[in-house]
């Protein structure tokens, strides 16, 4: 229940410029009835206010607020979510406010000095007639401008801020809309509320069409029509991970949407909705009335095109083509590696193609493959500065790490670090700014969309070799499209394939397994313990204290939770889901002791494994990055934030900023793509039902270096290898050959340059 409270500022315990937030203690007149009545739950006549605010609070100031009381280890304290300042219309409230630092230059006299020669109403005088300061005498012209120009600049920027708060927008993204939108920012909102959608992340339809209905918006308003229209096709893009919706499925689920209470869209307005949003350059539709969504079409467009050119340019590669079979002589001489014949074709293949596809499963020898392209072409070279020009990348940081490790080439890094990414679907380099790279050898390409392939390769020099590298039999990526498959199926980039276990691997159960989980499988000893796996036959209900004794053992032996051991899960939700491992595995390893900060459902504490869930450049951390919380911050008696220690080093976050972690325990399949684990924990049981496929299921048992431990349900675990996921929709291989044809591809043109998209979170839909 909402309560109102008032009082005057007695302290200013903490602001933060950016984002507005405050802790001040406020002074309570409990004269007045309707504050006397906290008395007794107060016992003080100082109570501590949390709010955001416009600008900085001043001593003195009288504020109304409106929120609720709330106990904390130190006491009652009051959550604002709405202020009022009393007393701008009083000499002591115009005295403090013009006193201030808002106005440099002007003391408390011409402060008083205003009040009595303008009135109690000086402050709306001055800023509707900016000549209403000459009545004042002494007062120069300095002095007017400063009064006139920051009353007004403050005055409108209250307006405009306290107007985003009452629609749930935050402090800090008030200030960015504010900077990036101007003083019509309001305006412009009510306008067309679904623009919040592009402009402020985590807004999708249903928060921007409460605000529109709320203005007054028809149900069957145009604008909402196409914004729910542009929004599904974000939603079915990245849900199935195709690059285009057909026709009518996307008008099956939109009335599905819309026509819950009453009848609103049909076929007619449905189609005048959708051929706007292409006439708007939001959609593609092509010759079949398939939709896409305009950055998706663009990118596949711009990803066929840079193939297909990539391929056919000529140009010096700075070394003798000839001297490959030499320099690999050398190299394996060198590194003391003995390669097979299909391993040497690949390295030959890389090193003398513009572009080349090396695919194979766990134990084929990928990794050896890297390193000994790395080292021929530094031979070929003759010189160690060439290592300079090769970039080294992975989707994510663990699979960079790890490329590093195996590699030892220092400049392995994320394909979004390659390409400065600086955070909202922006980056650096891109056709106009190109990347320095003579050789790009891309790995876990699998995991590469369509979205990132493109910005990728658009932003490469001309002359530069790629090569790309990974399982085609792993999940594909989360983001649209099918790149790693779709540039195999178009036959038209030279590509090995390897298919044979090497001896450093062939004692892997493990890799022996994931190639019979390929096959469609399920080998006859899968109950038979084995020394690197082990499968449990268990009930549903017994799931989650099995998994706990499996890290208990491995914890007793010397591993450590945080670094070696990953329970997989292909789900977040339902008893045996990743929500519900992760909070008892969290009671049972890092049980409550002092602290702990929660925010939503969830309760972070100390020594927590957390795992990040968005790209932020500006921190250093992406998508997927694991990390142990390492302290929390204080404000006073608060708090304020917490710090996460990841392989970067220490990472702070606010309060506000906690959507973008979770709890990592436990973590889903394609969250753990690209990593190794020592231990690796899967149960299995038909509450997965939905997801049990087959390269899902092979997914997570390759993430295993060591050990594999599976539960759960035997049947379960055969009718996921039985399950075969279809293929995307996408239209990539159709677009390369078209282009090898000689027949251009209907462009789109629109108003920035391809990005990703940030505005929906493909992980909503794991």
């Amino acid at each position: 229940m909402l309560e109102n409270i008032y009082g005057s500022v007695n302290k200013i315990t903490y602001f933060n410029e950016d984002n507005g937030y405050g802790i001040i203690k406020i002074k309570l007149n409990y004269q007045d009835n309707k504050i006397a009545k906290y008395r007794a739950k107060l016992f003080s006549n100082i109570l501590t206010v949390t709010c955001n605010f416009e600008r900085r609070p001043l001593i003195d100031e009288e504020y109304d607020f409106t929120g609720e009381f709330i106990k904390t280890s130190y006491g009652v304290q009051f959550k604002a979510k709405e202020f009022t300042r009393r007393g701008e219309d009083t000499l002591e409230g115009v005295i403090t406010y013009l006193s201030s630092d808002f106005f440099p230059g002007i003391g408390k006299i011409t402060a008083t000095k205003i009040f009595n020669t303008l009135g109690s109403d000086c402050l709306d005088k001055i800023e509707n007639d900016n000549k209403a300061l000459d009545q004042v005498e002494g007062l120069n012209q300095n002095q007017k401008d400063t009064i006139y120009n920051s009353l007004v600049e403050n005055r409108n920027k209250k307006k405009i801020t306290l107007g985003l708060l009452n629609l749930g927008i935050t402090m800090q993204m008030s200030l960015k809309l504010m900077k990036l939108l101007g003083d019509n920012v309001l305006a412009i909102i009510k306008e067309n509320p679904y623009r919040l959608m592009e402009l402020v992340e985590g807004y999708g339809f249903i928060k921007c069409d409460k605000i529109a209905l709320e203005y007054g918006f028809k149900k069957d308003d145009t604008l909402r029509i196409q914004a729910l229209i542009g929004y599904i096709v974000k939603i079915m893009t990245y849900s199935a991970g195709d690059t285009f919706v057909e026709y009518n499925d996307l008008y099956n689920r939109c009335s599905e949407e819309l026509n819950k209470e009453e009848n609103i869209l049909d076929s007619e307005n449905f189609r005048e909705a959708i051929y706007a949003l292409r006439d708007q350059k939001k959609v593609f539709i092509d010759e079949e009335k398939n939709i896409f969504d305009a950055y998706v079409y663009k990118a596949e467009n711009l990803l066929a095109e840079k193939i297909v050119s990539l391929l056919n340019e000529e140009f010096d590669y700075g070394y003798d083509v000839k001297k490959i079979d030499e320099a690999l002589d050398k190299i394996t001489e060198k590194i003391s590696i003995t390669y097979s014949d299909r391993q040497l074709q690949a390295i030959k293949s890389a090193l003398s193609e513009n572009l080349a596809i090396v695919t194979g499963g766990p134990g084929t020898g990928k990794s050896t493959i890297i390193k000994g392209i790395i080292e021929t072409y530094v031979w070929l070279f003759g010189n160690e500065t060439s290592r300079e020009g090769i970039a080294l990348l992975a989707p994510t940081g663990r699979a960079a790490k790890r490329l590093k490790e195996v590699t030892l080439h220092q400049q392995a890094q994320t394909i979004h670090r390659f390409l400065g990414y600086e955070g909202h679907g922006l980056f650096r380099h891109g056709p106009d700014n190109p990347v320095e790279a003579k050789l790009v050898i891309i790995d876990e390409v699998s995991m590469v969309d369509v979205l990132l392939m493109a910005r990728l390769l658009s932003s490469l020099p001309e002359a530069t070799k790629v090569v790309m590298v990974g399982d085609v039999d792993q999940l594909p990526s989360v983001g649209p499209g099918e790149v790693l498959q779709n540039l195999i199926t178009s036959k038209e980039i030279t590509t090995i394939v390897l298919d044979k276990i090497h001896r450093q691997a062939s004692d892997s159960t493990i890799i022996s397994f994931a190639h019979s989980i390929n096959n469609g499988i399920l080998p006859e000893n899968i109950v038979e313990k084995q020394h690197d796996r082990n499968f449990i036959p268990l009930n549903d209900n017994d799931i989650i204290n099995n998994v706990i004794k499996v890290i208990e053992q491995a914890v007793s032996k010397g591993m450590d939770i945080v670094r070696d051991i990953q329970v997989l899960i292909p789900l977040y939700k339902g008893e045996v889901g990743i929500n519900a491992m992760n909070e008892r595995l969290q009671e049972r390893f890092n049980p409550f002791v002092d602290y702990e900060l929660k925010h939503l459902t969830r309760k972070f504490r100390v020594n927590d494994k957390v795992i990040q869930l968005v790209n932020r450049s500006e921190k250093q951390v992406m998508n997927g990055d694991i990390g142990v919380i390492y302290s929390f911050d204080f404000e006073g008696n608060n708090i304020s934030g917490l710090s996460v220690l990841f392989d970067i080093g220490l990472v702070s976050y606010k309060k506000e900023e906690l959507e973008d972690l979770t709890h990592a325990y436990a973590i889903s399949i394609h969250k753990a793509q690209g990593s190794e684990f020592d231990l690796v924990v899967v149960p299995f049981t038909f509450k997965y039902f939905i997801m049990l496929k087959r390269k899902l299921i092979y997914t997570a048992v390759t993430r295993a270096k060591k050990y594999l431990i599976m539960l759960g349900s035997i049947e379960a675990l055969n009718r996921g290898i039985q399950g075969v996921e279809t293929n995307r929709k996408t239209r990539l291989v159709e677009k390369i050959k078209k282009v090898f044809s000689g027949k251009s591809i209907e462009d789109i043109e629109i108003e920035e340059d391809i990005v990703q998209e940030e505005g929906v979170s493909p992980y909503d839909f794991l």
